[in-house]
């Protein structure tokens, strides 16, 4: 995560808050604050203000609530990779986070090339009832602090329709070229994708095809009383991908 810090200065960031939870009952240690140090040095080397935290508790409750109190834009996060099977990558407490933020997430993987720019080749998939923000506030964003290529992209679950769905395809067909309209002209090299059949599975096939960079995903999220999920396709794609993710609740 750190090595994007340049990027992420250039993309508007001005403060970082480091916030590390401790086991209740322990203090930070003189390794973790060596590291802590050095990672504050490695901000201001960014030209990003460093703001340091220290919380004790659930490591997923404290940073909610420090993302909450801090008001922070962004929260950023790297995955360890550790997983229950093998093939998934994210933690407990990355999916736990990501479940419950009510702020945009960025999800660094341990497998992924920390030496490439998140901006070069950004995966945006879009489904007919899509979070408007996604397209009409993050891209454009995205495009104005240099994002290279984007490729807009939809699937047609083969769940729930036929591959023989005229009027599905060119619905979907229709919703891709209206945003790729909107961004036009903007610096972007912006193209459209209609794939059918499962909708996890595609958009990580189409992420590994095109080489993306980073995938940018707008999260259906629904409560009931004060449980917050993310929906079946969105965390699918969430564990097992081995890009960058930029994960947009569609409600505040």
């Amino acid at each position: 995560m750190f090595d994007h810090l340049p990027e992420l200065r250039r993309l508007g960031a001005e403060e970082a808050i480091l916030l590390f939870v401790t086991v209740p009952g322990q203090d930070v240690s003189a390794e973790q604050r060596s590291t802590l140090d050095r990672i504050g040095r490695g901000l201001e080397d960014a030209s990003m203000s460093p703001r340091e935290v220290i919380a004790s508790g659930d490591p997923v409750d404290e940073i909610l609530k420090a993302a909450e109190r801090e008001e922070a834009d962004l929260i950023a996060m790297t995955s360890s990779g550790k997983g229950r099977v093998k093939e998934l990558f994210v933690g407990s407490t990355c999916l736990g986070v990501l479940r419950s933020a009510a702020r945009p997430v960025l999800l660094h993987k341990a497998s992924a090339d920390a030496g490439s720019s998140l901006l070069e080749r950004a995966l945006v998939p879009l489904d007919l009832t899509s979070c408007p923000n996604v397209a009409d506030e993050v891209v454009p964003s995205l495009i104005r602090h240099g994002l290279s290529e984007a490729l807009l992209f939809h699937v047609v679950p083969s769940s729930d329709h036929s591959i023989d769905d005229q009027a599905r395809f060119e619905e979907a067909a229709d919703l891709l070229d209206r945003v790729k309209e909107r961004l036009a002209g903007k610096g972007c090299d912006v193209t459209t994708h209609v794939h059918f059949g499962t909708v996890s599975y595609n958009i990580l096939e189409a992420a590994q095809e095109v080489g993306a960079s980073i995938i940018v995903l707008g999260t259906h999220r629904r409560s009931v009383l004060r449980d917050v999920v993310l929906g079946g396709n969105s965390e699918d794609v969430i564990r097992r991908s081995p890009f960058p993710l930029l994960v947009v609740p569609c409600e505040r």
